[in-house]
């Protein structure tokens, strides 16, 4: 059963669907990895990644984590690193409609996207990885220290605090708050307006951008 939802078009929509808190699954991230494969056509010219319900995505599925033997832990980080790198590295614009909760490995998804909305409201962003022990995997680290580097990165690493909207901004978790009811739409025009962009030239000042964080994360050992 798919856990992905795809609303096609040279703007594709991808929202995670998989009540009620959009965990992150192998399965999940093999489909992720997968579809990201699929919209690397030339007719998609940008993507929008969000969420369904009250959460863009609470993180990793503990299941998956925790009851995990030695082997299946091992293929679950695979999997995990896999999507990650593959969101990453992704060439074209991606912009991340945060619906709601991002939390943990959701806040990870949302800082690989070039731009992060997040809808004003009731919903948390934060990186609670070490309130529930789990060291925080290279992969990720890279991904958060590009996106939300600067004096609170710190404090959202070592805390594990989640934090309204606003906040969430103040500490550069999403760059910009909307109303929730123009979240989508306004998603939908700012991947437009970059999709708009000479595919090639976006893609190779995407690569030089983030090239300093994919190199870190080439020359780390793999647990």
């Amino acid at each position: 059963m798919t856990m992905l939802r795809i609303d096609p078009g040279p703007v594709t929509v991808v929202t995670l669907d998989r009540p009620p808190a959009n965990a992150l699954t192998g399965e999940v991230l093999a489909e992720f990895t997968a579809l990201l494969g699929r919209l690397a056509t030339p007719a998609v010219r940008a993507v929008v990644v969000t969420g369904s319900g009250r959460c863009f995505s609470a993180g990793l599925d503990l299941h998956d984590v925790f009851d995990a033997d030695d082997a299946g832990f091992a293929a679950f980080t695979e999997r995990f690193d896999a999507a990650l790198a593959a969101f990453f590295a992704f060439p074209k614009p991606v912009v991340a409609a945060v619906n709601g909760h991002a939390i943990a490995g959701g806040a990870v998804l949302a800082a690989g996207a070039d731009f992060r909305l997040m809808a004003d409201g009731e919903g948390r962003a934060g990186l609670t990885e070490i309130q529930v022990g789990i060291p925080f995997p290279t992969s990720a680290l890279e991904i958060v220290r590009f996106a939300c580097a600067g004096p609170h990165l710190p404090e959202l690493l070592y805390l594990g605090n989640t934090y309204r909207p606003a906040d969430a901004c103040a500490r550069r978790l999403v760059d910009e708050v909307v109303p929730a009811a123009d979240l989508l739409p306004r998603a939908r025009a700012l991947a437009e307006e970059l999709g708009a962009r000479e595919p090639a030239a976006f893609a190779a000042t995407k690569r030089a951008l983030r090239a300093d964080a994919l190199a870190a994360w080439s020359r780390s050992p793999r647990p």
